[in-house]
């Protein structure tokens, strides 16, 4: 009995099995840092594509304006868009439209935008109204017109910006963009 006594107190080994689960411990802590990281890098890339097509659909509503004006000041009226008004953009280098084109068959018509990179902008334009604008630098500049004469023409247009990027991401940006007539600028 004596000799079984003496077994349990000896601590042979005791330093191995210490070092095993402190090992075990350290995977264990690895393994969580590493599914953590994985997340984390899959949470970022998902940000940065719906970033993407926010962007992307940010930029349409902007664009379209400077697109229109000159349609607008040329036929009065942006709507319907035709083919005939072509826009050419320098494709060489790293310019931020690859392609642009009219889609005027749709029941409202749009502007496409190709970015790069599988990045589509497809911009839905709507006339809503048109206003007679008084009060204005040219009513008083043509003071031979009398009170309320001679006042610019402004026109409503809905913008509605749609933009598909990577991973299928999607965002919608919608804008309405006032366009006085005669007068110069695209915004």
């Amino acid at each position: 009995m004596k000799r079984s006594i003496l077994s349990f107190r000896n601590e042979d080994g005791s330093t191995l099995i210490i070092a095993i689960l402190i090992l075990l411990l350290g995977t264990l802590i690895g393994i969580f840092a590493i599914n953590t990281s994985t997340i984390e890098i899959q949470i970022s890339g998902n940000d940065k594509s719906h970033k993407i097509a926010f962007y992307g659909a940010d930029s349409g509503v902007y664009t379209v304006p400077k697109v229109m004006s000159p349609i607008i000041d040329v036929k009065g009226d942006a709507l319907p868009l035709s083919s005939v008004f072509t826009f050419n953009f320098d494709t060489s280098g790293d310019k931020l439209y690859k392609k642009i084109g009219i889609n005027p068959g749709a029941n409202i018509p749009h502007i496409l935008f190709d970015l790069g990179n599988s990045n589509h902008v497809d911009v839905g334009i709507e006339k809503l109204r048109s206003i007679n604008l008084v009060g204005g630098g040219a009513e008083f500049a043509a003071a031979n017109e009398g009170a309320g004469g001679g006042g610019l023409k402004g026109i409503f247009y809905g913008l509605d910006s749609n933009c598909t990027s990577l991973q299928n991401s999607r965002s919608n940006v919608y804008a309405q963009y006032l366009k006085v007539t005669g007068a110069a600028g695209g915004m």
